[in-house]
């Protein structure tokens, strides 16, 4: 569990910003302009994520993406004790902690960040089996190396792909890692899944699943956060099973 969060927060939005900020104010009354994607700030601060993120903004991605992937494991018949899950964008943890009354067999989680490691290990000790750090899309031989000797069976990516999140290119290569018949579990914002321009996925997602290495389980949109100004944000829940 994350520690109590010590600072104050205060949502900030357009129009009195560029984009979505908060203001954290420690017990000494200064004030700090944080931008909500600042992630190696944030991750710094025991809690300010989760409290951020998931109390203020009311994100639930992560929830979301492990109930569907508790329905995937069922419907490609694997047993969870027998499977081992890649977390991809694994940030603080939360979906690690969140998959633990799955009984799998164990979690490696992976992130671009050195801080969101840091962050998972002081805020969730033992979660994962391995914490990685690293990039699929253009993965050294050691990073990809060290994935496959984890084996795992199963993958979930919670609001990590997308924009100026994780590329197509890094989910080709998480999926590649996995054998045939493995669930696939994503979050992804509906802008992305609808365009082509720089961070969409459309074509993308369309070609995996016309060439059979994706094949379809389930697809649905849900209210993925708000926004520092309340407004909603939609998000796709894609399930699927990796194919021959």
């Amino acid at each position: 569990m994350t520690a109590r969060l010590q600072t104050q927060v205060r949502l900030i939005g357009p129009p009195e910003a560029d984009g979505e900020y908060f203001a954290l104010r420690a017990a000494d009354g200064v004030e700090e302009i944080v931008h909500l994607h600042d992630y190696a700030r944030v991750y710094e601060v025991p809690g300010l994520y989760e409290h951020v993120i998931g109390e203020l903004l009311e994100c639930r991605s992560p929830q979301v993406a492990v109930e569907a992937l508790a329905r995937a494991l069922e419907r490609c018949r694997l047993d969870p004790a027998d499977t081992v899950l890649l977390d991809v964008g694994a940030g603080t943890g939360l979906v690690g902690e969140l998959v633990g009354p799955l009984g799998l067999a164990g979690v490696v989680a992976l992130d671009l960040l050195p801080a969101a490691r840091a962050a998972a290990l002081r805020d969730r000790p033992g979660v994962y089996r391995d914490y990685l750090v690293g990039d699929l899309a253009a993965p050294d031989p050691a990073l990809l190396a060290a994935l496959r000797h984890h084996r795992p069976g199963a993958l979930i990516a919670a609001g990590a792909l997308g924009g100026t999140h994780m590329p197509p290119a890094a989910l080709a290569g998480a999926i590649a890692l996995l054998p045939p018949g493995a669930p696939v579990v994503f979050t992804i914002d509906v802008r992305w899944t609808a365009t082509d321009e720089p961070g969409g996925f459309r074509t993308p997602l369309a070609r995996l699943h016309d060439s059979g290495r994706l094949l379809a389980l389930e697809r649905s949109r849900f209210r993925h956060r708000l926004t520092t100004t309340g407004a909603p944000v939609t998000y796709e829940l894609i399930a699927a099973a990796t194919g021959e």
